[in-house]
């Protein structure tokens, strides 16, 4: 989900989507690595100090918890008119919830080494 925000913008073309997305895959082979489909959008954490990290995934809890609190609104303005409506809804519910508990996962994950990298250089 997080690539689809990120790198397929309305505003983006066609040509220049595929041309980012050749860019990346030769980046990607030079680095010698190959991302699967589900963590391509998270590949870029390996370039980033635990410190960036940490501050890149507390900026994307925050998007999600406004994605969650703007769905929620839409749902308090309108239900769904149809099934299908009601079936993309859930999905992105779903989406969301997942992404949040992965993200405190993370987050606290990166807090837990950061805190315990501070300890070993003060001893």
């Amino acid at each position: 989900m997080w690539h689809i925000i990120c790198l397929c913008l309305p505003a983006v073309t066609r040509s220049e989507q595929q041309r980012f997305f050749t860019l990346f895959k030769e980046v990607l082979h030079a680095y010698g690595r190959e991302p699967g489909e589900m963590d391509i959008s998270l590949f870029f954490l390996y370039a980033l100090s635990p410190e960036e990290a940490l501050t890149v995934l507390e900026e994307r809890l925050d998007l999600v918890v406004r994605s969650q609190d703007l769905l929620a609104g839409l749902n308090e303005c309108e239900q769904a008119s149809d099934d299908m409506q009601a079936l993309i809804i859930d999905h992105m519910h779903t989406l969301l919830a997942a992404e949040y508990e992965w993200l405190q996962r993370a987050i606290a994950q990166l807090q837990h080494q950061s805190g315990a990298h501070i300890q070993a250089v003060v001893e």
